[in-house]
């Protein structure tokens, strides 16, 4: 047999992750076989305040789901999501506009012209600690549209993506794990029976430690792509586009102004969320606002700017459709009469640990609970009254236990693949989801040592 009629040896294939949407659709198969398998099980729920009742588990008759049936939850899973979708579609619009209008470009090629070789050093720490701020003030999903300004900043600073999603989406998330005022740390507070935002010295001591963290981290990965590329985890590093200029770039107040309207909308949203009880309503309609302060100042042409809004908008889309793939698993869960039946086997394994490891078991438990229900005001009703009278009965303080719940909840959502919000992020930066798992996952077990340090240290002392 001649050389040309021989086979072809074989490529090694190499492994990579699947797509995100793959990950969730698996997960989903996952639920639907655990239906068949878990005893089904309920807790009461008292019908004045939704939440449930310690000590009411039960079990009931198996209610197994199907694919067949998951597959027909994702209308409605899609459908359950319009205010979330609402806001990420809004937001999308909202900074592509102040992006197309140039002004982010010119403030960040203005800042690296005057920083010169000290930009990474300075620009790169100072917008993870504004992000965090943010995150840790009004943290919500819509934040993930900062990514698409994160690879601006890039290009310039000559970094890689995976840079971009560490400087402005790692930072707001980091923040939010931490923050005294978003939605879920005053739920749980209420439920607890605590003052909202009471603890709040202790709570801006964690914040500032994993903060400064999330600084430490995210510079020292720039500063080493930025001395030797090769060691870049996304394979290559971005460059300024070809009509950028660093040379004397000016700044003005139609720059500022337009450039505030990016953070405006989320600082008025965080005093009224704490003071006023708003919703992302308020906040969308703030950032509609700021988008036509910015065809004001920049006298853009209204069809002009309804076309840039609308497309900043349909880039959304895609993420939109994961975020109801990803409802799908809760209600697989709630469907089969399985979620109790998870809460229930937890609670009672987290009861024999003791007094000095609850606050650790609660927050390890939270962080895996957390892989398959991202969202943590729906977890709040069903997991605080359980944790309630463990944390009681081994005279664990309450505080303790909301910030358990609270850590457990923010310092995994930056690795669930269930998460609509990375799903977005990975989405937007062009980062495969495998290479972001190699950045990020010492990053988690750096932050999972702080934590249980955190709360060992404040059970020890009794803070409450």
């Amino acid at each position: 047999m001649s050389a040309n009629t021989q086979a072809a040896p074989k490529q090694k294939r190499s492994f990579s992750v699947p797509h995100v949407l793959v990950l969730i659709i698996f997960l989903i198969l996952v639920c639907c076989a655990l239906t068949y398998i878990l005893p089904a099980g309920l807790y009461e729920v008292d019908s004045a305040t939704g939440y449930i009742v310690p000590n009411s588990y039960h079990n009931v008759a198996r209610t197994p789901v199907s694919p067949w049936s998951a597959l027909l939850g994702v209308t409605a899973g899609i459908a359950s999501q319009g205010t979330i979708i609402a806001l990420l579609l809004i937001m999308g619009g909202t900074i592509s506009v102040i992006i197309e209008s140039g002004a982010v470009g010119s403030v960040i090629n203005y800042s690296v012209y005057k920083l010169q070789d000290k930009s990474i050093k300075v620009l790169v720490p100072a917008v993870v600690v504004l992000m965090s701020v943010i995150g840790g003030l009004a943290g919500q999903d819509s934040l993930v549209a900062f990514v698409a300004v994160g690879i601006l900043l890039v290009k310039q600073l000559r970094l890689d993506r995976i840079a971009a999603l560490s400087i402005f989406y790692l930072s707001y998330l980091t923040g939010q794990a931490a923050g005294p005022t978003i939605a879920i740390i005053l739920m749980a507070q209420e439920t607890a029976g605590l003052q909202p935002v009471s603890g709040l010295g202790a709570r801006l001591v964690v914040w500032a430690t994993l903060t400064l963290t999330c600084v430490l981290y995210t510079t020292h990965y720039c500063l080493k792509i930025s001395r030797d590329p090769s060691k870049s985890l996304f394979g290559s590093l971005e460059a300024p586009d070809e009509s950028s200029s660093l040379e004397a770039p000016k700044l003005g107040f139609k720059e500022i102004a337009t450039v505030s309207c990016m953070f405006v909308p989320f600082a008025v949203y965080a005093y009224g969320a704490a003071t006023l009880g708003w919703g992302f309503s308020n906040l969308m309609a703030f950032a509609l606002l700021a988008v036509l302060a910015v065809g004001l100042v920049n006298r853009i042409n209204p069809s002009r700017l309804a076309a840039m809004f609308v497309g900043g908008a349909s880039t959304m889309g895609g993420i939109c459709l994961m975020i109801g793939f990803a409802k799908v698993i809760g209600t697989v869960l709630t469907d089969g009469n399985i979620l109790h039946t998870i809460a229930y086997g937890a609670v009672n394994v987290i009861g024999q640990l003791g007094s000095a490891a609850t606050a650790a078991g609660i927050f390890i438990f939270t962080t895996l609970f957390n892989l398959l229900i991202p969202s943590g005001p729906a977890k709040v009703p069903m997991l605080i009254p359980l944790f309630l009278p463990v944390a009681d009965a081994l005279s664990m303080s309450r505080q303790v236990l909301c910030l358990a719940f609270q850590l457990g909840d923010g310092l995994t959502n930056y690795i669930t693949p269930v998460s609509s919000v990375l799903a977005a992020a990975l989405a937007m930066s062009g980062v495969n989801y495998g290479k972001w798992l190699r950045y990020v996952l010492p990053y988690v077990c750096i932050t999972f040592v702080i934590s249980v340090a955190a709360l060992t240290f404040l059970q020890s002392i009794g803070w409450s």
